[in-house]
């Protein structure tokens, strides 16, 4: 997976004013700074994905307070 950049404009880039931040990829990102079109600002980290668990299942607890509410009435 390739690193992707932050950075801000020096030029007029891909239709995007001067001063403005946007991201690229890491080799395009590298080569118009060499350039002097763009200044990397920061790398940005993949966000890290949320894994997805079992179903979960009651606990006795509240299954035993339903059974006394049942008893009860």
């Amino acid at each position: 997976m390739r690193t992707k950049y932050k950075v801000k404009t020096k030029a007029v880039f891909n239709g995007q004013p001067i001063g403005s931040t946007i991201e690229l990829d890491e080799k395009t990102a590298r080569k118009y700074e060499s350039l002097k079109y763009l200044e990397i600002i920061e790398e940005v980290k993949p966000k890290a994905k949320k894994s997805t668990s079992a179903t979960k299942k009651p606990s006795q607890k509240t299954s035993a307070k339903k059974e006394t509410k049942k008893d009860e009435e």
